[in-house]
Order: structure tokens, then C-alpha cells, then sequence
């Protein structure tokens, strides 16, 4: 009988983890764990730093380093407006941003889509251990991945 209960127990939280499905305002709730400034240490050097302005936005810079030279760099947003909320990116002195609307939401886990951009069109971000950031590009058949893994260096 206590077997029974135990199966029951892990089985009631595997659904409850595994179904975790936010509304737009908890959803942001959840993104502001981005705050900080993460680093990578992979063969791709890239960094982001993102800062909470308000209950609706979060502002970053991605970058990537050749040496002392900054070899890319992006402007960066996530906010949420009306029911929705966006990933937007300004790559250089691109003329307005790159919109990305987040389809999937779960447990520290954001999967943000636009199928009218060239590549990428797919932006999944996966935080682990509150100190590791996943940052998957891929096009919409879900190819050309790249996968840039970031550690937290400061709050």
C-alpha cells in the first residue's frame, strides 16, 4: 500500500513540473532570472548582459569577443505587451529590431519563434542550476542549431 503512494507522490509532481504552463505575466516573472551578466567558456566566446527596467522589460547586450575586439554585438529586449511577450534583437546599426514571440513557456524554459526571419528563427533559452544559461539558435525545421552555454558571473 505504501508503494502504491509513493509511485502516486512522484507521479502527481512529474505532472505538476512536467505541465508547468505560465500565463504571459508569470512567464515574465520567470525571464527576469536573466538578470546579470553571463559569459561564456565554450569554442564561442559570447556574452549577455541583461538589466530589469520595469515590470514589462528587461534590456541586454549580446557580444562576442575576437581578443580585446568586440567581433559582434546586439541590443536586446524581452517585454511583454498585452497578452504577449517578445524576444527582440538590433544587430549593429540595423534599423529597428528583430522580433521573436515567445510560443513556449515552461519550467526555466523559453522557446521565443519568428518564421519570417532568415536565420534564426527559432531562440530557445534554458536556465539550469540558477547559474547556467542554454541559448539554442535554429531555423524553423529546427537545423542549423548552434548552442552557446553561458555561466552567471555577477546577479
Amino acid at each position: 500500500m505504501i508503494r502504491k503512494g509513493k509511485y502516486f507522490i512522484v507521479f502527481l509532481l512529474f505532472s505538476v513540473w512536467g505541465c508547468y504552463r505560465p500565463s504571459p505575466q508569470q512567464a515574465f516573472e520567470d525571464l527576469k532570472i536573466l538578470q546579470g551578466n553571463w559569459i561564456s567558456s565554450g569554442q564561442m566566446l559570447f556574452n549577455e548582459n541583461w538589466e530589469l527596467v520595469s515590470d514589462t522589460l528587461l534590456t541586454g547586450t549580446g557580444f562576442s569577443l575576437n581578443g580585446n575586439d568586440t567581433a559582434f554585438a546586439e541590443q536586446l529586449k524581452i517585454f511583454r505587451q498585452g497578452g504577449s511577450i517578445y524576444y527582440a534583437t538590433r544587430i549593429g546599426p540595423q534599423k529597428g529590431f528583430v522580433m521573436f514571440r515567445l510560443e513556449k513557456a515552461g519550467y526555466r524554459r523559453w522557446t521565443f519563434t519568428n518564421p519570417n526571419h532568415d536565420y534564426p528563427n527559432i531562440i530557445r533559452y534554458e536556465i539550469e542550476k540558477d547559474t547556467l544559461l542554454n541559448i539554442q539558435t535554429a531555423n524553423i525545421r529546427g537545423n542549423k542549431k548552434v548552442l552557446f552555454v553561458l555561466k552567471k558571473i555577477t546577479p
